[in-house]
């Protein structure tokens, strides 16, 4: 499958969409408000052509955000399957905070068109965070 990230022309500096694939064949959507620093993700229902599964994540933690900053959010998808987590996962959302030096990975806890009902909203999965501007030393050998 295909990754694609995208940024609306006009709203560039407040907002950012990406998608990638949580199945061969169903798609996720990923909304950032800058603003808030609210992170959404939501998969649509394939019989009904409707939003149903939400998924969202306060990002002002994770990141050490306070009230004032004016955070600088990049976000992408990558393909990714991991052993580790508790429900398949076929893609990763990436998201980088360029004033704290932070780079998260985050996953949707997709479990089926029935897995979140009647419009609820369940937590984002966080899987890990680097400073990406002070990584580890290589060891020698």
């Amino acid at each position: 499958p295909s990754f694609h990230a995208h940024s609306p022309g006009s709203n560039a500096d407040d907002f950012a969409i990406a998608t990638g694939h949580v199945t061969g064949d169903l798609e996720a959507v990923y909304i950032l408000d800058f603003k808030t620093g609210s992170l959404l993700g939501s998969v649509m229902n394939k019989q009904t052509g409707e939003f149903q599964n939400f998924y969202k994540r306060e990002l002002a933690a994770d990141f050490g955000l306070t009230a004032k900053a004016k955070p600088k959010f990049v976000m992408v998808t990558g393909a990714m399957q991991s052993a580790k987590a508790q429900v398949p996962i076929y893609h990763v959302l990436y998201v980088a905070e360029l004033n704290s030096g932070k780079l998260a990975a985050y996953a949707m806890p997709y479990r089926g068109e029935q897995s979140v009902r009647g419009g609820s909203t369940a937590e984002m999965m966080f899987m890990h965070y680097i400073p990406f501007r002070q990584l580890p030393q290589q060891r020698a050998q």
